[in-house]
């Protein structure tokens, strides 16, 4: 094996080694496990926003995500948890926790999230997030059938004479 063909290795080499590093997916953050939506302005919002603050006081940090359905990612989140949690739900407040959906603000909906709040200080409680489908463009893929392909190109050229 030729000078040249040691330093066309070398390359090689380092996206091998990198496929490991580059393809694996990042630790996932910790996540909320009550999502509330609500509107600047909507009393029935304001309402359940006080219950929930009174209820998660009893939930670790970071348990509790609201997000102003106003805001365009918002609302993007927003469809997404409906159809994840199949409600078809045109106003707010909306609460997902666990495996419920609360919409709406009387004394029903505050009990409801009571009792959902309830049951995930006794027990285990998913993040409503972890029900959203990952997005389908499968870029890990595409990554993959990227460094293959460099790969072959490389193999090419050391096989050049």
């Amino acid at each position: 094996m030729t000078a040249r063909n040691l330093l066309l290795l070398v390359p090689v080499l380092g996206l091998l080694t990198a496929v490991p590093c580059i393809a694996q997916e990042a630790p996932a953050p910790h996540l909320p496990i009550v999502v509330f939506f609500y509107q600047d302005g909507c009393p029935d919002c304001v309402r359940i926003a006080e219950v929930l603050d009174a209820l998660a006081g009893d939930l670790p940090e970071g348990a509790v995500a609201r997000y102003e359905i106003g805001d365009p990612e918002s609302r993007r989140l927003f469809q997404k948890l409906q159809r994840a949690y199949a409600i078809d739900v045109s106003s707010v407040p909306v609460v997902f926790i666990g495996d419920r959906a609360i919409a709406g603000a009387s004394r029903v909906q505050e009990l409801m999230l009571s009792d959902a709040i309830g049951d995930c200080i006794t027990g285990a409680c998913t993040s409503p997030l972890d029900k959203i489908p990952p997005d389908v463009f499968p870029w890990r893929d595409l990554l993959e059938l990227a460094l293959l392909g460099s790969l072959a190109f490389l193999l090419a050229l050391l096989q050049r004479p």
